[in-house]
Order: structure tokens, then sequence, then C-alpha cells
């Protein structure tokens, strides 16, 4: 891995911030004298996608660009005005800000980071924006769990050792996280809802995106005719790729793998579509919308940056992925991007990628039931993710990568020296 991330670049990188902006916890009578129960985790939701251009000499494989070509990435875009970095360690004269200075801030500030499968994505970090890889992965490891005191979290290593679900890759649990959360929404138990900053509809460097998009689909009208492909309704891929006869729809898909009595419920049109007039849920939701309007006030303030806000920060390195009810919002490093060619690749940004892979975190957290309070610092203990912190996801191994210190390996000199560096200045 060491070595791909030194011979290659990254040509974007998604991060999504996910700021925890009040934890509600309200019983409500309703009409007729019932009991309702409002549990929610209300985060407000800011995601970025730079285009960043490697200013260093590096390797394109013909195979990798027709990939990227076909999902819509503008590589015009790229080499006219991507975010130039180098590799490796500090120079002593550089640009600033510059985009490096992103990595150095999310240590500064000592937040969670959520990655899917996201090994890789950390060493291709390191190298492009922090300094240069050590020699030994027992080193790295060490490095990692100095750098991310908060820990780092990968959602594929949940999934796959502490969820019960037939699929892992990131656009399936993200689309059955959603079908869980709105369940778990109407029976009045701990969900996930999300807002996003009143930027102007129009603004030329801000793409909008659907991502409820499940909760709009039914079955029954989706005559395509075309039978699941298997191959990418459990491993999120398929050699045939849009050659292939069957359906790659991922709302089908996790439709389809429903457990039998979900999935009747479903196929009867039994599904969410937000609260009904006269409805427990409506009663509640009117209830508390004094509440989310005093929140929504105080979203410009809270747009400042803060270093005790309850913040997780999900991260992607390079570059995939389907995003309809409400848009998401994906801010893009070209302030003159075109509407149109972004919206074409909208569902491959590595931006997207990061806000679906902090929404299954989210997802995940609400579904422990442990966080009970705004006030509740983001650590492991408080969460109870101790099991699940600082342990990435390795391909065909029944054992995660540790991130760790241990008695047979130091920190490298390499980050000792950033790491002092950037505490300093966090002093000052």
């Amino acid at each position: 891995m060491a070595e791909v991330a030194r011979k290659y670049a990254v040509v974007s990188l998604g991060l999504s911030c996910f700021t925890c902006k009040s934890v509600s916890n309200l019983k409500i009578e309703n009409n007729e004298g019932g009991c309702g129960q409002v549990l929610s985790h209300d985060y407000l939701v800011q995601t970025f996608n730079f285009i960043t251009l490697c200013s260093d000499d590096f390797t394109v494989e013909c195979n990798s660009f027709k990939f990227l070509e076909r999902h819509g990435f503008d590589f015009n875009k790229l080499y006219a005005k991507g975010l130039q970095y180098y590799k490796g360690c500090d120079k002593e004269k550089e640009e600033n800000p510059n985009i490096r200075h992103v990595l150095s801030s999310i240590v500064e500030h000592r937040k969670p980071v959520v990655v899917h499968n996201g090994l890789l994505d950390l060493v291709y970090l390191y190298q492009a924006f922090y300094a240069e890889l050590p020699k030994k992965s027992e080193t790295f490891a060490a490095d990692l769990s100095d750098m991310f005191q908060c820990g780092v979290y990968d959602t594929k290593y949940i999934a796959e050792f502490h969820q019960s679900v037939p699929a892992t890759y990131l656009d399936y649990l993200y689309t059955k996280m959603q079908l869980k959360n709105a369940h778990r929404e109407v029976s009045g138990k701990w969900h996930v809802r999300v807002t996003f900053p009143p930027y102007p509809s129009n603004l030329a460097n801000v793409d909008w995106y659907p991502y409820l998009q499940i909760h709009s689909y039914d079955s029954k009208s989706d005559d395509d005719g075309l039978e699941v492909c298997e191959t990418f309704a459990y491993h999120g891929w398929c050699s045939k790729g849009s050659e292939c006869g069957s359906s790659h729809n991922i709302n089908k898909i996790v439709i389809q793998l429903q457990p039998k009595g979900a999935k009747k419920s479903s196929s009867t049109g039994r599904k969410y579509s937000g609260p009904k007039t006269g409805s427990l849920v409506h009663i509640i939701q009117h209830a508390v919308k004094k509440e989310e309007m005093e929140n929504k006030k105080r979203i410009n303030e809270d747009l400042e940056p803060d270093r005790k806000k309850n913040k997780i920060c999900s991260i992607k390195s390079g570059n995939e992925r389907n995003g309809n009810d409400e848009p998401g919002q994906d801010h893009n490093s070209d302030s003159k991007s075109n509407n149109q060619d972004s919206k074409k690749a909208g569902s491959h940004k590595a931006g997207y990628d990061a806000f679906m892979t902090g929404f299954i975190f989210a997802s995940y957290i609400a579904e422990k039931g442990v966080l009970s309070t705004k006030n509740t610092s983001y650590t492991a203990d408080s969460l109870g993710l101790s099991e699940e912190k600082n342990k990435m996801y390795l391909v065909g191994k029944n054992i995660p990568f540790l991130i760790r210190t241990s008695a047979y390996a130091n920190m490298s000199t390499n980050h000792m020296s950033k790491i002092a560096k950037i505490r300093k200045d966090c002093m000052r």
C-alpha cells in the first residue's frame, strides 16, 4: 500500500463534517391520551469535494483513467483548477493556505475520523498531505494512534464484525441504514436527523443532490423486468459492468435483500414516506418544531470553527459512487464549476462517499442508543464504541488492522516532527 501511495496521486478528496446540534429526548401526549416519544440525534452536515493536483511526478494507469472518465470525472478541471499539493514531509517554504492544511486541521482539533474500508485511504492521506510514510506498518499504526487521538472508525469493519447484514459495500450500507433509520423514527427509537447550511441554491460552487431516494422507490412500479445481479448485490461490483443483463439498481437490491418480514412489508407498499397529518409522529414533530426553529436560528453562528463541538469527520480519498425528498450538499473546490457536469458525476464524487460514510456511522451510533445528551463527548467509551475504535478492515482477513502503539514500535521521526509543529501552532 505504501508503494502504491508513493507512486500514484490523489485526484479528489471528500470530507463530510457532522456536528451534533441537539439530542432530543421528549415524551409527548397525543390527542387521544396516548404517549409518544422523540429520540433523535440532530446533525448539521457540511460536505466538501476537493479536486487535487499533485505537483510531483506520478504514475497514471490507462484503466483507472477510463474508469474515472466513465463516471464523469473532469480531467480538464483537474489540470486547470486542481488544488496543488506535494507529497511527503513539509517543505520550508509553502503557499498558505494549501490543501495539506486540511488534514493538519483535523489532527489539530482532535476529531473522530470515519472511513469506509479506509486503510488505503489513510495510507494515501498520510503520504499525500502529512509526511513521508514510515517503513514499517507497526510504526504507521503508532503514528495514526497519536494523530487521531479521538479514534478512527471503519464502517466496513463495523458492518463485517458488528452488524448482521448480507452485504457491506458503501452504497448498500448507506441505503440500508436509511431504511433502518426511518423505521426507528416511526417506532419512537433513537434515530438520526440531518440538516444542511442554508446556502442559496444558485451558488456556483455548491451542488445539490437527492439523498433519500430509497423512500420514493416503489418496487411495483419498477417494471424493467430485470432480475437482480447477484454478484453486484452482494459485492457492489460486477465484471460485466454496464454490459450486464441484470439489474444493478441499489434500491431494488436493498429491498430484495431485506429480511422476509421487512421484504413483505415493502412489497405491499408499506414504506416510510414521512409523517402523516394526525398521526402520532406528526403530533410529536409538531411539538418539537419550536426546538428545531431555534436550532436553525443558531446555524449561522455554528458555521464558525469551534473546537468544543461534537463533530465527526468522514473522509474519502480518490473518487467513486448513488445518491428524493431532500437535497444533500457538496461544496466543490472549483468556484466556477458547471452544475450540469457536476451532477453527471455527482453520485461518484469523493464528497458524496464521505457523506454516505458519515451517515452510516451516525446511524450506527443512534442504533447503539448510548448517546443521550448533547453534552457527551465523542469518545469511544461515551458512545459505546470501544470494540469498534481503531480497527481497519482487511480484505480477506478475519482480523482487522489495529491502530495502536506497542512496545515493539516507536512513532516515526517524520511524524514526531510534524505533530510537534501542529501542536505548537495550536497553542498560539
